[in-house]
C-alpha cells in the first residue's frame, strides 16, 4: 500500500505593497488620535497649571510649569463661593438625572414591550422633542414658572432640563432594550410576576450599561447648561457653576491666578465622574448599537 503524505496548503507570501500600506494607514490613523488627543486634553493641563501661579507668572510665562506651586489658589477660591456653586450644580444635576432615567426607562419599556394602538404616535412625538431647540421656550416656560411660584428655585432648573433631555434618553434607552429577548418576560409573566416586577428585576439590571452611558450624558448637559440657569434663577443661593463662575470672576478680575483655580474645581465633579463611568459610557453606547 503506497504511503500518502499529506502536505499543508502554503500560504501564499505576504505582498510587500499591502504590508506598506497598511503600515501607512495605521501610521496616519494612530497620528490623527495623538494630535486629536492633544487638542482636547492639552487646555484642561493649561487650565490646571495656570491655577497654581500667580497673576504676574501667567501672563509672563503662561505655557511653563509654575515657579511655586501656589495650591492657596483653590482654597482662596473656594472661600469666595465656588462651593456654593458646585453644590447647587450637584444638586440639580442628581435630581435631573435620577427623575430622567426613571421616567425614559419606563417610557422605553412600555414603547418596548406593550402593544397598544397610538404606540407608534407617541415614539414620533417623543422623538419630535429632539428637535424643537430650548430657546423658543423660554419666555412661556419663563411666564409659567412665574404663575407657579417656581422661578428662582431648584425646579425652574430641574424641570426644564428633565424635559428637555427626555427624548434623547428615551430614544437611547429603548435602543438597547429593543435588544433584551423577550422570552425573559414572557417566562416572568408565566411565573406570575406583574409587568412593574419584570421592569424593576429584570429590564432594568441588563439595562445598567445603557442607564449608566445616559445618565453621563444627561449630567453632562446640565452641568453645562447656561441659557435656563442665566433665565430662570438670579438668586446666589441657587446658581450653577455655570452662571456663578461669571460673578466669580467679575469679583476676581485682578487675580487671575485664583480665577483659574476656581475654573478648575468648576470641572473636577463632572470630570470625575467621567474617568468612573467612562467604562459603562462606551460599553452601553456600543452595546446598544450593535443590538
Amino acid at each position: 500500500m503506497a504511503d500518502v503524505t499529506m502536505t499543508a496548503p502554503v500560504s501564499p507570501p505576504r505582498q510587500s505593497g499591502e504590508t506598506a500600506v497598511a503600515l501607512l494607514n495605521r501610521i496616519v490613523l494612530w497620528t490623527a488620535f495623538l494630535i486629536l488627543s492633544v487638542v482636547c486634553v492639552y487646555p484642561m493641563i493649561w487650565l490646571f497649571l495656570n491655577a497654581f501661579k500667580s497673576t504676574n507668572e501667567l501672563f509672563q510665562a503662561s505655557w511653563a510649569l509654575p515657579e511655586t506651586w501656589r495650591y492657596e489658589n483653590f482654597t482662596t477660591a473656594w472661600g469666595y463661593g465656588i462651593s456654593r456653586y458646585l453644590l447647587n450644580s450637584v444638586i440639580v444635576a442628581v435630581a435631573t438625572v435620577a427623575i430622567q432615567l426613571i421616567l425614559a426607562s419606563m417610557a422605553a419599556y412600555a414603547l418596548v414591550v406593550m402593544n397598544f394602538k397610538a404606540k407608534v404616535a407617541i415614539y414620533m412625538g417623543i422623538l419630535g422633542g429632539m428637535i424643537l431647540p430650548p430657546e423658543v421656550s423660554l419666555f412661556p416656560l419663563f411666564k409659567v414658572m412665574a404663575v407657579t411660584d417656581i422661578y428662582n428655585t431648584y425646579l425652574a432648573l430641574i424641570l426644564p432640563n428633565v424635559a428637555f433631555g427626555l427624548p434623547f434618553t428615551t430614544f437611547l434607552i429603548r435602543a438597547y432594550m429593543v435588544g433584551i429577548p423577550p422570552d425573559l418576560r414572557e417566562a416572568a409573566l408565566m411565573d406570575g410576576a406583574s409587568e412593574g416586577l419584570v421592569y424593576r428585576s429584570i429590564y432594568l439590571p441588563l439595562c445598567k450599561p445603557v442607564l449608566a452611558s445616559a445618565g453621563l450624558i444627561a449630567a453632562m448637559h446640565v452641568w453645562n447648561e447656561f441659557i435656563f440657569a442665566l433665565t430662570f434663577v438670579e438668586s446666589e443661593s441657587v446658581k450653577t457653576v455655570t452662571i456663578g463662575v461669571m460673578s466669580f470672576a467679575v469679583a476676581l478680575r485682578a487675580d487671575y491666578g485664583v480665577m483659574m483655580a476656581g475654573l478648575a474645581l468648576s470641572i473636577i465633579p463632572i470630570l470625575a465622574t467621567f474617568l468612573v463611568l467612562q467604562r459603562q459610557f462606551i460599553g452601553g453606547l456600543t452595546q446598544g448599537a450593535v443590538k
